[in-house]
C-alpha cells in the first residue's frame, strides 16, 4: 500500500480523518496505476512525495483555514480535482522550486487521471 500512514501524518484536529479516508483511495489508485505502467522507483518516489504533500495541503487548508464543510459527504476525488487545477498544483513548496515542480507535474497527471481515468 503506497499511502499507508498518511492519514496519521496529516492529522491536525479531530474530524480530519473523515476527509483523509476520502483522499487516500484516490491517491492509492493513482499510484497503483503508475506502478502498473512500470514507473521507475525514483519516479514512484517523486509522485508519492508529491501526492503526500498535496493531501497534507488539502487537510491543512480545510481544517486550519476552515473551509466550509460540504452539505454532502466529502468526495475525495472532487476535492483533489479542484486542488490540482489541471495546469499546476497548489503552491506548497514556495521556497523550493525543484520540489514545487514535482508537485506541479504530479498535479497535472492527477488531473488527467481523475478526468480521464488514466495516467
Amino acid at each position: 500500500m503506497f499511502t499507508e500512514g498518511w492519514d496519521k501524518s496529516w492529522h491536525i484536529v479531530d474530524g480530519d480523518e473523515l476527509l483523509a479516508k476520502e483522499l487516500l483511495p484516490v491517491f492509492e489508485k493513482y499510484l497503483t496505476a503508475l506502478h502498473k505502467k512500470g514507473a521507475s522507483k525514483s519516479t514512484m518516489n517523486r509522485h508519492k512525495n508529491a501526492c503526500h504533500a498535496i493531501g497534507g495541503y488539502i487537510i491543512n487548508q480545510v481544517f486550519k483555514y476552515e473551509w466550509d464543510e460540504p452539505e454532502e459527504p466529502w468526495n475525495g476525488e472532487e476535492i483533489i480535482f479542484q486542488c490540482v487545477f489541471g495546469i499546476d498544483g497548489p503552491l506548497i513548496h514556495h521556497d523550493n522550486l525543484a520540489l514545487q515542480k514535482e508537485v506541479d507535474a504530479t498535479s497535472r497527471k492527477l488531473y488527467s487521471f481523475i478526468l480521464k481515468g488514466t495516467v
